[in-house]
């Protein structure tokens, strides 16, 4: 049992021994207690009847009986825990019958190891003490060990034991009673337990630490008992129940007790004198252990004192008092009521110890560390300790002073603990004022000898140790009474002391909260001494009046850091005097130590000057006043003046010598020059200020310092001084400081009455105003000074000055700001400052304008007034406009920065707003930020230095400097600008959004992208700053936004305060500024959507809702809605793409959102308006473009980008989201959509054909919705209040356009120019819904569609009508018609005749979709004639296009790109859309394959009759060939000398047409065998430069990818027929391979090794992606396409590894390759960076070791399927679209895979591992979800194999996870035994001989090692290793030799024989070996004989 957590904290918080022992008779809740029995013999044997009587015991309770007797814990505790149960059901008697073995079982259990053993042990005991109603017969031997159980350390172990001993004894008398009956018994077992050792507490068979462990409880708990039975048996409890009884029970009076206490008395005295005291056991290790001794001590002097005053005092006195050793802080609480109880019983205890020697010593180092970290328990106890020692025991001097010097070397213990140090601050006190209190217990010689002592004690303590301590914060040391710097020299002069020679040692540094609460406790003890005897305070006086005029005098000119912080604490300590005086009233301070040191330092601080000094002397006025100074002693002698200072001066100072002593002496001295102690000067004189003189003292002071006489100060301020000028400013600033901020209050001296109004001065008014206007604001002090007197700098400004000065400063201000700003190249900066500037002010700067770096210099420092007195412009707020002016200046001066640096005007690309300022002073900003240049443009001659470069580098420090100040100062603007008034709130708001407007559309910067970003960032701020609620939001908003006529385009915006619905703007074609103008538009539009949330921008302030559909949206809009902008919507719909940007990602998802909500909200009324918008948008402008219609299957978005007409795309794509999956809208409102668009129809007569140009693309949407059979006749969304269209409505309007295309002549025969029947076509094909994906799933759509019998019959006509002999005649007569005319075929006839093919096509789509069954023989006929014509033509196109890039690139030229790109462009004219049309038609041919025998048809069987099965081959060759084209295109674009590049071209032309190779890749993984065969022949026998497989992996690997065309190329490449060829270039044969390796015959001579050849082996194209860069490939995101290509190579690789035979020499080239080009630890890396390995938080699952418990993933579920199947194909399928889980998905099963045939390099991987968590990880994952099955698989394999001949047998044992092969060979043999791990093959598996016959030890170790080896290199199967190595040694005893490299025969990883020969020595080696040591020895020569080789 290891060593429990809490034990300290328990023990810690024991109670006492008696308030136990109380605990345990009286309350009914248990306390804390360990249980036990000492020895180790059974009780008294039963008797035979006895035995007999045993026998009749239940069995399964003597089962129990003797499992509780096992080692195991867990046995024991089941057992226990039956036992419990069974106590409480067997009824007494026959429990009666197991008391005695339970008894011994019960002490021997309840010093288990284990708590929970000891506690199910108490309550068995419980419940059997319950049943049978107690122990009498065997009490005697139980009650000791049950005694000792109440005191085990666990709670719940204690409380158990409390318990059971209540329930036996359920009465308090009852349990006293047992306890005095059995009170010998458990006195003799607790000393019996005293006596034991580790050796003899337990069995001896357990390890010394649990027997420790168990002594220490065992002996911690019996002392604890002892010290409570003590209390129980001799304290006041028995006598106290006794009298309050009378007597017990049943006979047991006081005598008996009296009886029982005697008894006691003695045995515990003979315990204490065998123990000696307990002075062994106190030497213990535990703190425990030691603590229950100090306590059991308590007991001992409370009850039994006898024991200590019979004998010898020296050896308790030794014990007790030398108990100060002790270091632990659990342990001295109990020591410290041991000593104090002792010592004050026994006193003369303090005489008997060894005191000088042992005692003091170990008392002073107790205290030197802090009493061990006790101090909150110890300090107090100081106190009784030294009121506990007799007088005559010490020398009284020498102890206090080494008392208190151990003490205060204790406090760096206390550092950083508040309560500590307030412990130990309160023992000094208390100690230090008792001994003083108390002198004359320790002086005898009189009166004047204590007053001797009491003197010294404070010289000594209070002075050199404290307040030394305290002046050089604990930098000092103590030397002979000496204060000593670090450096050894004297810094005070030496001060005599009786005390011998202590140690020099360093005290701590002392934090600043120390040395305040130290200074504190220093006067609080003057305090006292003080109250006990003035007198007293003279000896603490005088030496700190001479050592403090040292410190002043070490503290001039030159003096060192540590003077220097001297004067600094003293002038604190006068700082806390001060305080003293006006808190406690106290005189003390002034009178002792102020008065005395002020007169003294007067003279001498006035001649030296030092600032400290200066400060000082401030402090002491500041505090007690001018009158603590004789200025009395002030004479004027014939025009002399002198001082004469008597330091008996005690009487306040007379007025008039006041001022005369301040306008004579101290102003002039104070304001006499500026200097480094000015600072400290002004201190002084604004301390001398009195109320009553305050108006005259302040003139004098500011005249003097300003040197001005009258108001008119203009001329004389431009005189002053740059010294003058700081010199005002430090003046100001502190007087702001001190008095007006109330920084500093002076409560003793009325300070509180000096208010604003009271420093008002004109001359202050004349003064400010002047150094505002003055050009040369340059001076750091003019900043300093405007910011002083105008305030602000906190959220409460006072003013200086008056409103009116304050008005004049900051227009001064704004002025300067504007200046900079208008230096800006940047466009709206000029308009922006027309906005904030007076009339007539910009032409003023224009003409007066200054250097570039003078006004941004002027401008800094202008900012930086500001800066510092912002808060005063809410002074100004109410009745001036110029406040939102200066506001707004810093912003736009911000703004223009970053617009700068972002847009690309500077050379910086850095932020200077986000970097701090080492960066920031790294930035050249050059000129070119405000002269328009870019930094490539200014070039400094690197020959011309000195002048000219320091010159550049002062105008970039400037710039830098001003930009800072902006940054800064618009930051706070930003903080509390809505504090402003409303109006000027307003205003800042229209002059900000009036600049960023013009910022957005009319600054000319191309990069616009970034423009907007900016501006957006501007709104945000603008909002955040001035908006205080939505109204304010939208009004800003709606200004923002007001535009002019050009923007936006597609629909006009209201004016403002009109309604925010739209109407519609003519198209026309726009300029290339309009375009600009619009594009920025969208962009800030969007911008401001994210920002902000759509809805905000949309739907402004609308809180309310109203009704509205969609034939009244074009009515006047109520009130309530009149806040929408649905012209914004419409603009951004129609604006469809912009730069980073699109309307599908950006508002089309939020509209889904507003349409989902209930009818008559806002945002669906938005949604319907919109609707409406779009929909007359594209009936109006449809035929301003030609554009081509779309597919007549649901849309897709890349259908919809083909749409060129804005409104018509926007509406499309809106209800194609809106209808998705029925989420959104549901069939009746597709329902009403259909029916408000066809009254739309008739609306205009105009507008009638481009109904039918967009009502298709409409009805593909909404016609799978109506088509549905289900219908909820429930749902009535009131959005468009018309009728409900139910089925038969729709299937009427079918019918009707049918009719409208039956009515004209065939497609195929209507000529150009009569496009009407070919689109009523359309619209009549768009009724009939078909899937994109065709095939079966198609067919089952259709026939689950809701057509009705008269719809198919006339979609049949139709489609008869097409295919008629007639039309097929007269289109021939055309055709012949058009041949014999020789006339030259149009674009447009071109372009009219595939618009026809593709209605063709469409409409036998359909037809084959829906009335499939009713074809005849013609019209099949007709649909694969159809379909091989245009098959033939699409193959034909594509292999055009293939054959144009070969040659396109077959030269190797420049302009290779170029080329591609044009051959591409060449041939878009083909009609891509007939070509997926006629793919979907041969996926619905495809489809009937999949048709039950039930549903077969006559239809069908004519479909035979036309030979279908020859069509169907030629036509899944034709789209193989098409397969093959585009992916040879690719191919050889990439293989030319663009590279990737040129082959990207050819991948984004099929992201064009992504649905129709969608379609194809569906056909090619359906196509059988026999065409993948001829496709592949074809692709290699067509000529150009590459081949089949080469266009499979450019498929594959594509930069451009389609999922399921890389689908298509990978089960192509991983299947047969292309897998053999596939990965390697060449097809080996597997069955010679076979045949050769069982034969251990490899040839294997050809080359050194394998590792040597080239990869041409493996494919370059996969060779050039399993050798993708680290770098590259882990720093990329988890989805990145050269990750996905990574795994989708090694899956290809494994999977033609898997299927290569394994012990085959292909399977070993390999696997060879994977070594040497492969990097196997860079694709587990790769891997791990997938699965995720989250460990399962489930408090159920217990962790076995450091093995973590996975939770179960994809990844993990694939990982054990890959490695139970072989298989990763089904990974590879569910890899798209791609995602983060599906790649963890395929990584976890290509680690699977991996596992199981590459399990070497994994676990060499696994091993090189150097982050444990991840490997414990990685094997958590490996055993739980891999290992079971590859350990399943392995013995499945031995056990089928059957290996076993003559000379081996293996057999497997699946529970040990072992295999066993024997060996015998002749005479010779051996067994073997390789036990797998469970996470096999992570580590390596034990391989063992367990037997061995006529085998050497050196033969035997040499076959072990190659078991080993061959296992461990086996990337195969055990049995397979176990085979290898068998023929090892068969070919060993054939007499082959081995090779004497690896000492092997065959070779461990290739299997080889030694076979290359040295030609000198003939030994043979293995070529891998050989070339391995060529290699590592770095030479060629033979291993042996040293010779060349």
């Amino acid at each position: 049992m290891g060593k429990q957590k809490g034990d300290g904290a328990r023990s810690k918080t024991r109670p006492s021994s008696s308030n136990l022992s109380a605990s345990l008779l009286q309350s009914e809740t248990a306390s804390v207690g360990f249980g036990g029995y000492v020895g180790s013999t059974r009780i008294d044997m039963t008797s035979t009847t006895e035995q007999s009587t045993l026998l009749d015991i239940d069995s399964e309770v003597t089962q129990h009986l003797r499992r509780v007797s096992k080692k195991d814990p867990t046995t024991k505790l089941k057992a226990l825990t039956s036992l419990s149960t069974l106590f409480r059901q067997i009824p007494a008697s026959e429990l009666c019958q197991i008391a005695p073995q339970w008894v011994f079982e019960y002490k021997r259990l309840v010093q288990d190891n284990s708590r929970q053993v000891r506690q199910a042990a108490h309550d068995a005991m419980a419940n059997l003490a319950f049943t049978i109603g107690g122990l009498a017969p065997h009490l005697r031997s139980v009650m000791g060990a049950w005694w000792l159980g109440q005191f085990d350390p666990f709670t719940e172990v204690s409380e158990a034991a409390k318990r059971s001993f209540q329930v036996a004894f359920p009465v308090q008398e009852k349990r006293l009673e047992a306890l005095i009956f059995c009170g010998n018994e458990i006195f003799h077992y607790l000393d019996e337990n005293l006596k034991l050792t580790p050796q003899t507490i337990h069995d001896k068979t357990a390890p010394i630490e649990e027997l420790e462990e168990m002594h220490e409880l065992v002996v911690s708990s019996s002392l604890l008992a002892l010290a409570s039975l003590l209390d129980v048996f001799i304290g006041t409890y028995l006598q106290r129940s006794a009298s309050e009884n009378g007597c017990f029970s049943d006979g047991l009076d006081l005598k008996n007790a009296a009886k029982a206490r005697s008894s006691a008395i003695t045995t515990a005295e003979k315990i204490c004198r065998t123990h000696k005291f307990f002075q062994e056991i106190l030497k213990s290790r535990s703190s425990r252990v030691r603590s229950a001794v100090y306590q059991v001590l308590l007991s001992f002097v409370k009850y039994v004192p006898q024991v200590f005053s019979e004998g010898d005092m020296k050896i308790p006195a030794s014990i007790v008092l030398g108990s100060f050793q002790e270091k632990d802080p659990t342990c001295h609480s109990s020591m410290w009521n041991m000593l104090l109880f002792f010592t004050g019983k026994f006193p003369e205890a303090w005489r008997a110890a060894p005191l000088q020697k042992v005692i003091l010593p170990r008392l002073w180092c107790f205290l030197r560390r802090g009493c061990y970290g006790s101090q909150q328990a110890s300090y107090p106890c100081l106190l009784p300790m030294l009121s506990s020692m007799p007088p005559g025991t010490i020398s009284a001097e020498q102890f206090f002073i080494d008392f208190f010097r151990s003490l205060w070397e204790g406090n760096s213990m206390c550092l950083h603990s508040l309560a500590d140090r307030v412990a130990l601050f309160r023992a000094m006190k208390e100690c230090f004022m008792w001994i003083v209190n108390n002198a004359s217990r320790y002086v005898e010689d009189g009166l004047c000898s204590i007053e001797n002592f009491r003197v010294r004690l404070i010289e000594c303590i209070i002075f050199k140790l404290l307040w030394y301590d305290y002046i050089t914060k604990g930098k000092s040391y103590i030397n002979n009474g000496a204060l000593v710097d670090k450096d050894g020299a004297l810094a005070t002069k030496s001060i005599q002391t009786t005390a011998q020679n202590i140690q020099v040692k360093p005290l701590p540094n002392y934090p600043k909260s120390f040395m305040q609460e130290l200074g504190n406790y220093i006067i609080e003890i003057l305090s006292s001494i003080s109250t006990l005897d003035p007198s007293l305070l003279h000896a603490f006086s005088d030496q700190f009046q001479i050592e403090s005029l040292k410190i002043i005098q070490l503290s001039g000119d030159g003096a060192s850091l540590e003077c220097n912080q001297h004067m600094d604490q003293l002038s604190e300590f006068f700082s806390l005097l001060g305080t003293r005086l006006m808190d406690k009233g106290e005189n003390w301070p002034l009178v002792y130590l102020a008065r005395p040191f002020a007169a003294k330092s007067f003279p001498l601080i006035k001649s030296m000057g030092s600032p400290p000094a200066v400060t000082l002397l401030s402090i002491i006025i500041s505090f007690f006043g001018p009158s603590v100074l004789p200025l009395e002693s002030f004479v004027n002698k014939g025009g002399e003046s002198h001082v004469q200072f008597h330091t008996s001066y005690n009487q306040e100072c007379q007025p008039e010598v006041l001022l005369q002593f301040f306008k004579n002496n101290l102003v002039k001295w104070c304001l006499c020059m500026y200097d480094y102690s000015t600072s400290s000067r002004l201190d002084l004189l604004l301390a001398f200020l009195e109320d009553a003189y305050f108006q005259s003292q302040w003139d004098w002071i500011f005249g003097c310092a300003a040197e001005v006489e009258n108001e008119s100060v203009e001329e004389d301020v431009k005189t002053l001084s740059s010294d003058r000028i700081t010199l005002l400013a430090t003046l100001m600033e502190k007087v702001r400081y001190k008095f007006i901020d109330k920084k500093v209050l002076k409560k003793s001296r009325g300070m509180l009455g000096f208010e604003a109004k009271n420093w008002y001065s004109m001359r202050l008014d004349a003064v400010a105003v002047a150094i505002a206007r003055r050009n040369t604001l340059k001076n750091p002090s003019c900043v300093q000074f405007l910011r002083c007197v105008l305030g602000g700098a906190e959220e409460d400004p006072v003013l200086l000055i008056s409103k009116e000065a304050a008005r004049l400063v900051i227009e001064e201000l704004l002025k300067h700001l504007t200046s900079a700003l208008m230096e800006s190249p940047i466009a709206w900066t000029k308009y922006a400052s027309s906005l904030i500037l007076p009339n007539g002010i910009e032409d003023c700067l224009q003409t007066n304008k200054a250097s570039l770096d003078e006004t941004l210099q002027i401008a800094n420092f202008s900012a930086q007034v500001l800066d510092g007195s912002l808060f005063c412009l809410k002074v100004l707020d109410d009745n001036f406009e110029i406040v939102p002016h200066i506001l707004a200046a810093p912003i736009f001066l911000d703004w223009e920065t970053r617009m700068s640096y972002k847009s690309g005007l500077s050379s910086s690309s850095l932020d200077l707003w986000e970097i701090d300022d080492e960066a920031f002073d790294k930035i050249d900003i050059g000129s070119a930020h405000y002269q328009g240049k870019s930094t490539d443009e200014i070039s400094i001659d690197q020959a011309d230095e000195g002048t000219a470069h320091d010159n550049a580098q002062e105008q970039d420090d400037i710039r830098l400097g001003f930009v800072k100040s902006v940054q800064a100062l618009r930051s706070r603007i930003t903080y509390f600008c809505k504090s402003f008034s409303l109006s000027s709130l307003n205003r800042l708001r229209w002059v900000l959004i009036e600049t960023i407007r013009c910022a957005v559309f009319q600054e000319d910067v191309c990069e616009a992208q970034k423009i907007v970003l900016m501006c957006i960032e501007w709104v945000m701020e603008v909002m955040d700053h001035t908006c205080r609620d939505q109204d304010e939001e939208q009004q800003m908003l709606d200004h923002l936004l007001f535009l002019s006529d050009d923007c936006p385009s597609w629909a006009k915006p209201p004016a403002l305060g009109e309604s925010k619905l739209s109407t519609l703007k003519s198209i026309n074609v726009p300029s290339e500024a309009d375009k600009n103008m619009h594009t920025r538009f969208v962009m800030f539009v969007e911008r401001i959507g994210l920002a902000l949330g759509k809805d905000k921008l949309l739907f402004g302030s609308l809180t309310k809702t109203s009704h509205i559909t969609m034939e009244n949206t074009s009515n006047p809009i109520r009130n309530e809605i009149s806040s929408c902008r649905i012209w914004l919507a419409v603009e951004v719909l129609c604006t469809w793409k912009w730069p980073g940007g699109s309307a599908v990602e950006y508002l089309l998802p939020f509209l889904c959102e507003c349409a989902k909500k209930d009818p008559g909200h806002p945002q669906q009324i938005m949604v319907n308006s919109i609707i409406n918008i779009l929909f007359t948008g594209a009936l109006t402008n449809s035929a301003l473009d030609n554009f081509y219609p779309l597919n007549a299957w649901p849309i897709s978005a890349e259908e919809v980008d083909k749409i060129e007409e804005p409104f018509l795309r926007a509406l499309v794509m809106l209800l194609a989201v809106l209808f998705k999956d029925g989420s959104v809208w549901t069939k009746p409102d597709a329902s009403r959509l259909l029916h408000y668009f066809q009254k739309k129809e008739f609306q205009n007569v105009s507008t009638v054909n481009n109904f039918t140009r967009i009502i298709p693309h409409i009805l593909q949407i909404l016609v799978p919705i109506l088509r549905k059979r289900t219908v909820n006749l429930e749902e009535n969304n009131q959005d468009f209040p018309l009728a409900e269209l139910d089925t038969g409505n729709m299937q009427k309007n079918t019918c009707q356009w049918l009719q409208r295309g039956l009515s004209g002549p065939p497609l195929i025969l209507c000529q150009m120019g009569q496009p009407d029947i070919e689109e009523w076509v359309r619209v009549a094909v768009s009724c009939f819904p078909l899937r994109s994906v065709g095939g079966m799933e198609t067919l089952m759509m259709a026939s689950a569609a809701n057509i009705s019998t008269q719809e198919r019959e006339l979609l049949l006509a139709l489609f008869q009508k097409q295919a008629s002999q007639e039309a097929i005649s007269g289109y021939h007569a055309l055709a012949a018609e058009r041949r014999a005319s020789l006339a030259t075929v149009s674009n447009g006839d071109i372009r009219w005749e595939q618009a026809r093919e593709l209605s063709l096509a469409r409409l036998m789509a359909v037809a084959i979709g829906y009335c499939w069954q009713e074809f005849g023989e013609h019209e099949w006929v007709f649909v694969l004639a159809q379909l091989r014509k245009w098959l033939e033509s699409v193959v034909g196109h594509m292999e055009e296009l293939a054959e144009g890039i070969h040659d396109a690139t077959r030269v190797e030229v420049d302009h290779t790109i170029e080329y591609v790109e044009k051959v591409v462009n060449g041939s878009r004219d083909f009609p891509m859309d007939l070509a997926e049309t006629t793919v979907f038609v041969f996926s619905l041919l495809f489809g009937f394959h999949n048709l039950d025998g039930a549903e077969m048809t006559s239809s069908l069987n004519f479909l035979k009759a036309v030979n279908w099965e020859r069509a169907e081959i030629r036509a899944f060759e034709d789209i193989l060939r098409l397969f093959f084209a585009t992916g040879l295109a690719e191919s050889i674009a990439s293989s030319s000398c663009s590279g990737k590049a040129a082959g990207a071209v050819i991948a984004l032309s099929r992201q064009r047409d992504v649905r129709f190779w969608e379609n194809v890749a569906a056909i090619v993984l359906c196509a059988p065998s026999r065409a993948r065969e001829a496709a592949m022949r074809a692709a290699d026998l067509w000529g150009l430069r590459k081949g089949g497989i080469n266009a499979l992996y450019a498929i594959l690997f594509s930069v451009h990818p389609i999922s399921s065309l890389q689908w298509a190329a990978y089960n192509f490449l991983s299947t047969d027929p292309v897998q053999p060829f596939g990965v390697t270039k060449e097809v080996l044969s597997s069955q010679s391979e076979e045949s050769t390796a069982e034969n251990g015959e490899a040839d294997q001579t050809t080359d050194m090794d394998s590792s040597s050849e080239e990869p041409s082996f493996v494919r370059v194209e996969l060779h050039s992606v399993l050798q993708t860069p680290p770098s590259d490939l882990l720093k990329s995101h988890l989805t990145a396409d050269n990750r996905v290509r990574y795994l989708l190579g090694w899956s290809l690789f494994l999977t033609r590894l898997q299927a290569v035979p394994s012990l085959s020499a292909a399977r070993e080239r390999m696997v060879q390759y994977i070594q040497d080009f492969g990097s196997p630890s860079t694709l587990l890396d790769f891997l791990f960076q997938h699965i995720p390995l989250k460990q399962s938080s489930s408090p159920g699952l217990k962790k076995k070791g450091n093995a973590a418990v996975i939770e179960a993933t994809s990844a993990a579920t694939a990982a054990r399927q890959s490695a139970a199947t072989n298989s990763l194909s089904f990974a590879v399928e569910a890899l798209w679209p791609i995602g983060i889980e599906e790649m963890a998905t395929l990584a976890g099963a290509v680690y699977g895979l991996m596992l199981r045939v590459l399990p070497t390099y994994v676990r060499d991987w696994f091993t090189s591992l150097r982050d444990r968590s991840a490997a414990s990880s990685i094997e958590a994952f490996t055993t739980a979800w891999c290992s079971p099955q590859l350990l399943a698989d392995e013995f499945s394999q031995i056990q089928a194999a059957g290996i076993a001949d003559e000379t081996l047998s293996i057999k497997a044992n699946r529970s040990s996870r072992e295999v066993i092969a024997i060996y015998k060979k002749e005479e010779a043999g051996m067994d073997v035994v390789i036990r797998l791990p469970s996470c096999y093959p992570l580590r390596a598996v034990d391989v063992e001989c367990t037997r061995k016959l006529g085998v050497s030890e050196n033969r035997l170790r040499k076959w072990m090692l190659s078991m080993a080896a061959f296992v461990r290199n086996q990337n195969g199967a055990i049995a397979e290793a176990v085979h290898i190595w068998k023929r090892n040694i068969d070919r060993e005893f054939e007499g082959v030799e081995e090779c004497p490299i690896c000492y092997s025969i065959i070779h461990t990883t290739n299997h080889g024989l030694p076979r290359l020969a040295c030609k000198t020595c003939k030994h043979k080696f293995h070529s891998a070996c050989l070339y391995k040591w060529f290699s590592t020895s770095h030479k060629s020569t033979c291993p042996l004989c040293q010779t060349p080789f």
